[in-house]
């Protein structure tokens, strides 16, 4: 017997969003440790340019942007599900939330990639 996408994706998109805040967990820890603990110039307006000029710091901020905006929107999307507007519209409710983030990740990557 044949799945349907709807039970296959939404154990799936369960998933992603368990895993993806276990990482952000991980990458706000960093985060939080790098900014607020290391030294009390760390946020001084000269230390965050110096900080995010590097290609590591950006390439943290562009994985930490990538899972903020998936879980964000993957939760919203399953909050918007819930109701029944988004049982009766569930294909526009998964295009606009997608569409959404997919947007929100590479506006956020051009601004900390010009920076």
């Amino acid at each position: 017997m044949e799945e349907s996408a709807k039970s296959v994706m939404e154990p799936l998109a369960w998933i992603f969003q368990l895993i993806s805040g276990l990482i952000l967990t991980l990458l706000i820890t960093i985060h939080f440790y790098l900014t607020h603990m290391t030294s009390h110039t760390a946020l001084h307006y000269n230390e965050v340019v110096a900080r995010i000029s590097t290609p590591y710091y950006k390439f943290f901020y562009i994985v930490l942007l990538f899972f903020v905006s998936f879980h964000a929107f993957n939760g919203l999307r399953a909050i918007i599900l819930d109701t029944n507007f988004g049982a009766r519209n569930r294909n526009s409710v998964n295009a606009m939330c997608y569409t959404a983030f997919i947007f929100i990740f590479l506006y956020g990557t051009f601004l900390v990639i010009i920076l």
